[in-house]
């Protein structure tokens, strides 16, 4: 992990959240002292300077997972691990890798996913990476910073 430049997380959606042998996974391997700890986390995180993304598959059809879908957005459903998992660790979050509805979907439309998959992949060095909490906008007891007076 430490000599990853970039690091790709596949995985189904099981419950809202990653599988079980995932989650343990990141337990044992990001751990405190090296990918964390103290004031090491988000853009001061052990891993800083790499780079991850998620490549996922959900059940559910891309409607399911709008603002106003019967889920709610998708990225508030995967933000403990976009945010509370790899931007904590210092890693720059590239955009998520989405394949809806996988069960249910004809073997033509697999292979066009699957070649979307290949483009995503082969623009990885010009997709900007989301925007997470940066240290320098709070004091050495993280609390934020306040708003100048006006």
């Amino acid at each position: 992990l430490l000599k990853a430049d970039l690091v790709i997380f596949n995985f189904p959606i099981y419950w809202f959240s990653m599988p079980a042998i995932m989650k343990g996974w990141i337990d044992r391997v990001l751990v405190s002292g090296v990918c964390y700890g103290g004031k090491r986390f988000y853009d001061q995180g052990g891993l800083l300077g790499k780079k991850a993304m998620l490549a996922i598959t959900i059940g559910g059809q891309p409607h399911m997972l709008l603002k106003d879908g019967v889920h709610g957005e998708l990225n508030d459903m995967l933000k403990p691990i976009l945010r509370g998992t790899l931007a904590y660790t210092g890693m720059a979050v590239l955009p998520t890798f989405v394949a809806h509805h996988v069960p249910y979907l004809s073997q033509e439309a697999r292979a066009d996913l699957l070649d979307h998959y290949r483009q995503h992949l082969s623009s990885l060095d010009t997709l900007e990476a989301l925007t997470f909490v940066s240290l320098n906008q709070f004091d050495e007891k993280l609390q934020p910073f306040s708003a100048p007076d006006t």
